[in-house]
């Protein structure tokens, strides 16, 4: 292999096997080298091919100015990550979360931090994430003196995530929190209350809406089962207003997803709304 662009002393561009350009990064990869030079395979610690879902001229103006000790910053974040959640992520967050971090700096040295308003579902739909995500603003600091807040814990912790999950978006990642947002929002409306956070049936019901919402878009199939449906209908006599609820977070979903939420499924939303919203 050959080098074709040298971005800095670790990061250089070549041709892989198949003639796609590919991004090479490694300790001292591109010191004393140019162009046209041959590259020492021996020190190639991540590979990164250059396809669609990356702009070329984004990553290389990227790859180009970002300092070298982000990129180092980056590579031990990543490691710390992995050893503590006992995965293997996906090599794109190396590109994806310098990008982030770099541009996390330039908002925190201006004055421009950005807050998070998903913070709060974040830790609680991704409670292990998002404690490695604390690390990491832990481990920016001891190295750089820089002390990014807490809403920087929750983005990166959504590359984490993403980063698990294969080759998807950080928009798709963040769907799931944005609708918990929103039927938390739909609950504390309908009843003119606001919720307890830090209730045990609080964290119940996050955990049960995370795997409601999947469930209900990977699967729109309806189904009818009779003892269910009389006890729905019991429900909506002797409670009313909870029963209103549940119906009024199954039309959010149809609207917004183009799903149909069973009655199975309308039952145990119904349980732990009541638990959410009644003192015993």
């Amino acid at each position: 292999m050959k080098i074709i662009k040298k971005f800095n002393n670790n990061v250089i561009m070549s041709l892989n096997d198949k003639s796609q350009e590919v991004i090479l990064i490694g300790n001292g990869l591109g010191f004393g080298v140019s162009p046209g030079d041959t590259i020492n395979k021996d020190k190639i610690e991540k590979t990164f091919v250059i396809d669609n879902d990356y702009n070329r001229e984004t990553v290389y103006d990227f790859l180009s100015d970002i300092p070298k000790e982000q990129l180092e910053l980056t590579k031990d974040i990543i490691e710390l990550t992995e050893n503590l959640l006992k995965v293997q992520l996906n090599d794109y967050l190396y590109l994806s979360l310098s990008d982030h971090l770099y541009y996390a700096f330039k908002r925190h040295k201006s004055g421009t931090d950005i807050s998070n308003p998903l913070l709060n579902e974040i830790q609680k739909i991704y409670p292990k994430e998002y404690e490695a995500a604390m690390l990491a603003l832990q481990l920016i600091f001891e190295s750089t003196g820089t002390k990014l807040a807490k809403d920087e814990a929750g983005f990166i912790a959504l590359h984490f995530v993403n980063a698990q999950q294969g080759q998807i978006t950080i928009n798709e990642t963040m769907k799931i929190p944005k609708m918990i947002k929103e039927i938390l929002r739909i609950i504390e409306f309908h009843f003119s209350i606001q919720l307890d956070t830090s209730s045990i049936s609080y964290d119940r019901f996050i955990t049960h809406l995370k795997y409601f919402i999947k469930r209900s878009i990977d699967s729109n199939e309806e189904e009818h089962n009779s003892q269910t449906n009389v006890m729905l209908q019991s429900l909506r006599m002797n409670t009313p207003k909870i029963y209103d609820c549940v119906e009024k977070i199954s039309e959010y979903m149809q609207k917004t997803q183009e799903v149909t939420i069973n009655e199975d499924e309308k039952f145990y939303l119904f349980v732990y709304i009541y638990k959410l919203t009644t003192k015993e």
